[in-house]
């Protein structure tokens, strides 16, 4: 006798957790995302926000356009987000945080029409790489073996240099960071509420543009640009500034996210030069740019040794394997890319003063590997 079937149960499949997608008509809702974690599983753009108009032609690559940078914060979240990133990064100078807001501006610039940097002549695109990242406005240097260069895809005819998806990568971590920050540090609502008027979500991790989704969309900018493109300066500084998101936030696994994405940047720092000093390259780097890769290095090197001691692993850099200089102290806000010598600080006690970092990297080398 054959057993009932109403008798039988049939064990299903869980089904995943539903997040609402972000569509380019919701920029700027109230869409709810995880409370309690900057990890989101959705990616925060459809893949279209990341396309040039099809006058670019069907082979063209992800890359920034206006569409993609309406994603990110609107004034006068954007000023209040730029704020808590800048006092952050007191305590981490590895790059020159005033050179990044301005080129942050131009890009703003940029997406409303406007150009992104001044440059006359025809350029190559390694030049316009150059003139974007360090503002020289010069066309000689000797850039191709590094693959920095504006984003694949673009117009081909014309001299006006665009944003690249790393950068764009490291804007929205700066962001992410300042909106994680100005979350812990907001005492009061930004905008009082009308009388009798429902509270909106005033945590970072709330809505739309900001920590979960900004984080989320620097993770998703930088993974395109490595699949299109070669790694540069300003990857590195997407990585590192996603390690401070996810310490700061204090919810994520060190195991799981930030040791992986540590020895990820050790490799990607090391494939690019940086464990050797510029020095030893006479003539191709200008000052500004020898300092930042120092700063990089450094930074790289300081998170792969507490976070692998955090880990109970011998660290991947070791002791005789980089020659880099330790970076010099430098007033930040007079050190920018047309520098033609350090300006020192009037005062390491100065927020202008990159004093405490230099400290930071000499109590790391004093630790042998």
């Amino acid at each position: 006798m054959r057993p009932s079937t109403s008798a039988v149960s049939v064990k299903l499949e869980p089904t995943p957790a539903s997040i609402p997608p972000c569509s380019s008509t919701t920029l700027g809702s109230s869409i709810q995302l995880p409370v309690g974690g900057i990890r989101t599983l959705h990616p925060p753009a459809p893949y279209d926000a990341f396309l040039p108009p099809p006058s670019a032609g069907p082979s063209a690559l992800p890359q920034v356009t206006a569409a993609l940078v309406a994603y990110l914060p609107a004034e006068p979240s954007r000023a209040r987000y730029l704020k808590a990133f800048r006092e952050t990064m007191l305590l981490h100078p590895c790059f020159n945080v005033p050179h990044l807001e301005q080129r942050i501006a131009a890009m703003f610039t940029w997406a409303d029409g406007g150009s992104f940097s001044v440059s006359t002549g025809p350029m190559s695109k390694a030049d316009l790489a150059r003139d974007i990242f360090f503002n020289t406005g010069k066309g000689k240097a000797k850039e191709q073996s590094r693959g920095t260069g504006p984003p694949p895809g673009g117009p081909r005819g014309g001299n006006s240099p665009k944003p690249t998806l790393s950068f764009f990568a490291t804007a929205c971590a700066a962001f992410a960071l300042g909106a994680l920050v100005a979350r812990d540090d907001e005492s009061e609502p930004s905008t009082p509420a009308a009388s009798g008027a429902p509270q909106l979500p005033s945590s970072p991790v709330d809505s739309v543009g900001t920590a979960a989704t900004l984080f989320a969309l620097s993770e998703q900018a930088l993974q395109l640009f490595e699949k299109t493109a070669a790694y540069d300066l300003d990857s590195v500084i997407a990585m590192i500034l996603q390690v401070l998101c996810m310490l700061h936030e204090g919810q994520m696994s060190v195991a799981q996210d930030v040791f992986p994405l540590v020895g990820k940047m050790v490799n990607v720092a090391r494939m690019m030069g940086l464990a050797i000093d510029p020095d030893e390259f006479p003539g191709t780097y200008n000052l500004f740019e020898a300092e930042m890769r120092r700063r990089l290095w450094w930074d790289v090197f300081y998170y792969d040794l507490f976070v692998a001691d955090c880990m109970g692993h011998p660290p991947l850099i070791a002791d005789n394997t980089h020659t880099t200089h330790l970076p010099a102290d430098v007033d930040e806000e007079k050190f920018t890319p047309s520098s033609t010598s350090l300006p020192v600080p009037e005062s390491a006690d100065s927020d202008a003063s990159s004093v405490y970092f230099g400290l930071k990297c000499r109590y790391c080398a004093r630790f042998p590997s």
